[in-house]
């Protein structure tokens, strides 16, 4: 009986003294005034990317695994090659919204 595995007759591989590591995302903290870092990046860049024909509205994201990111929302993929790819250090997160936004009438 091995101890080190809990008594089990398991034949794992030594890792050969290599340090473990896996993927953490790192949330960065809210600012002293309530708002994170990535919400003052979108606010300095959006007037400056909505000019940009086709781009709809720009807001804090999150990337596929849940880091903040910038996301611009665009009319047609031919939009996504007039954007940057990373703006301030945050990746851009570029969503096709087919036929825009539409307001709603009040109910």
């Amino acid at each position: 009986m091995n101890s080190r595995n809990g008594g089990q007759d398991w034949d794992f591989a030594d890792p050969g003294g290599a340090p473990e590591e896996a993927a953490i995302s790192f949330i960065t903290p809210p600012s002293p005034q309530g708002q994170s870092a990535a919400t003052g990046v979108v606010e300095r860049n959006r007037a400056e990317l909505t000019k940009i024909p086709g781009v709809y509205g720009v807001s804090e994201g999150r990337t596929p695994i849940g880091d903040p990111a910038l996301r611009i929302d665009v009319e047609d993929d031919s939009v996504r090659a007039r954007l940057p790819k990373e703006i301030e250090g945050y990746p851009v997160e570029v969503i096709v919204v087919p036929g825009g936004f539409k307001i709603l009438p009040a109910r």
